[in-house]
């Protein structure tokens, strides 16, 4: 059989789609939380809870409602423990989080969306339904602009769902008569759409990927932006405002409190930072956007319905039109073109071809076992009958293990940390104890070029990979030798200049030697603080995973062979 090469860019493609179910778990959260959210402050602006003297206008829902989603979400980061994630600077000695400038201005335009989302409830004459079909069409027009602009392909069951969704949002534009919208509504409108164009094609780039740091830290400060920013915004307007809007701004600060919506608006608030969590998690699953949008606007046009009918039920509030409750039987079906059911007929060939791979490395364990146990009572043998191969058959019977060595200039910070999350992934994969990694048939190795012998990883290293929960063991800088490459399977080096200084020494090492990142170099994170070293290993974890994807899939083809 001929042997097939795994190259990068193969690699690339092989990982490039995954199907994972999880985004559907992620929508029924937002369904659940979108809900309360939705009847909540329309029975609150409508006048409609127990208790109420009045309605409330969306400007005065907004200071406890905002205050509620600050705490609901930092809340849930500080449970989490996710605060790790985040960019980080050292202020008077203290670790402190700081976000990108990328993720402030998402921040803001998150920002904008919670606002204009509470608000476009609020408005006379539009229902929940309606209000929904509105903001979600607009933004289903929104993904697949930015999947063109950024490059990224979109698949024909997104492309479907999206022209189903569209229709579903003219059907109900065209049921004139059952709702009216002013030029505050409309401005509300375009600001929320404006936010989500900027903020998608920012997520897109920075985030929408499979590498779980960089969507940990893209969340994470953005929410450090998001609602602080809103809730200032808002304190500032109530301070120095005597307008109408703005002093309802301050009403809501200062008096709503001792009012019966209190807990209604807080907990407005709390379910919107629930649904928060879930939209935004679904936006940065790495499919296209013009998969994951309708994913969002279909569980909350289920959620319109449910808050619809129970304000009707509860209420006596008029149900939506029968071309809104149509508008929402075509998102039903745009979500069924999303669903796993495209996926049959991939997932009954992967079953296939794994019962076949399994009966292949059964078949080739079996006689690996037999080959095995010839060979060890040849080399006992051997070795005690003290024949001139005892050496070769000693060498044998410790075990043969394949190595990855990894190279940078002072074996302290980028080798060294390469080696610690090497071996934590590798433990992983093959389900080895971490502490057992000394007799795994697989582990990683550093040496440095130009080393002080037994120096430890900096502090600043062991931090950084910490951070990413790799364990960090000790460890003592060492100078590359013959015998180290010699030892290795593959020879990783950080830079260009790596790479050639090992080849130069040992030429007939060129074969094994490659650059870690094969487009650029690693450069040296010392001197750049805390948010250099996190940086340099997010990008060292990432790579390390795809060349572990190398290493194993050429056992898997080995063995297949």
């Amino acid at each position: 059989m001929q042997r097939r090469h795994v190259g990068w860019e193969a690699m690339r493609k092989r990982t490039g789609r995954k199907y994972d179910l999880s985004i559907w778990a992620l929508g029924f959260g937002y369904f659940v939380f979108y809900t309360p959210y939705s009847g909540l402050t329309k029975g609150i602006t409508n006048g409609l809870l127990p208790g109420m003297s009045r309605p409330l206008t969306g400007f005065e829902l907004l200071p406890v409602s905002v205050l509620a989603t600050v705490i609901g979400i930092y809340g849930f980061i500080t449970v989490m423990g996710w605060w790790k994630y985040a960019g980080h600077r050292n202020v008077l000695g203290l670790s402190v989080p700081v976000p990108s400038r990328p993720t402030i201005l998402s921040g803001f335009c998150m920002a904008t969306i919670i606002a204009t989302t509470t608000l476009a409830f609020s408005f006379s004459g539009a229902s929940i339904l309606f209000v929904l079909i509105l903001l979600r069409g607009g933004v289903l027009i929104i993904g697949p602009v930015v999947d063109t602009m950024l490059g990224r392909r979109v698949r024909w069951f997104s492309w479907a769902a999206m022209w189903v969704s569209l229709l579903s949002l003219i059907v109900t534009l065209m049921d004139v008569r059952n709702y009216k919208i002013g030029l505050l509504a409309g401005l509300d409108v375009t600001a929320y759409l404006a936010a989500y164009f900027f903020r998608f094609r920012i997520m897109t780039t920075l985030a929408k990927s499979d590498d779980r740091h960089a969507t940990l830290r893209y969340f994470v400060e953005e929410q450090m932006v998001a609602t602080p920013a809103l809730a200032a915004l808002l304190m500032g307007l109530a301070v120095v405002g005597s307008s109408d809007v703005l002093s309802a701004f301050r009403w809501g600060f200062i008096e709503m409190w001792s009012t019966s919506s209190a807990w209604p608006a807080a907990m407005v608030g709390g379910s919107y930072a629930a649904l928060m969590v879930c939209t935004t998690f679904i936006f940065l699953d790495r499919r296209e956007n013009t998969f994951c949008i309708p994913m969002h606007c279909g569980p909350s046009m289920i959620s319109g319905v449910v808050a619809s009918g129970v304000l009707a039920y509860l209420y006596n509030q008029s149900p939506p039109s029968t071309a809104q409750y149509a508008s929402t039987g075509l998102i039903v079906v745009a979500l069924a073109f999303l669903s796993p059911l495209h996926h049959i007929k991939d997932k009954i060939e992967q079953a296939l071809a794994e019962g076949r791979l399994r009966l292949l490395i059964y078949i080739a364990g079996a006689a690996k076992k037999t080959f095995d146990s010839a060979s060890s009572k040849i080399a006992h043998a051997a070795v005690a009958g003290n024949h001139p191969a005892r050496n070769v058959a000693a060498a044998y019977l410790a075990g043969i293990k394949r190595a990855l060595l990894f190279i940078c200039s002072g074996n302290t910070s980028r080798s060294p940390m390469a080696e610690a999350i090497s071996n934590a992934e590798i433990s992983a994969r093959l389900r080895v104890p971490i502490e057992n990694m000394g007799r795994s048939p697989v582990r990683a190795i550093s040496a440095g070029l130009a080393v002080k012998e037994g120096a430890p990883m900096s502090d600043e290293a062991e931090d950084a990979i910490r951070s990413l929960g790799v364990p960090v063991g000790s460890h003592s800088s060492r100078l590359l030798t013959a015998e180290m490459i010699e030892q290795a399977e593959v020879v990783y080096c950080m830079t260009k200049k790596h790479h050639s200084a090992v080849v130069d020494l040992h030429p007939w090492a060129a074969p094994k030697t490659k650059c870690l990142d094969p487009d650029g170099d690693i450069e040296d994170p010392a001197g750049g603080g805390a948010e250099a070293f996190m940086n340099c290993a997010r990008r060292i974890q990432t790579l390390i995973r795809m060349r572990l994807d190398e290493v194993f899939d050429r056992a898997e083809l080995n063995a297949e062979i």
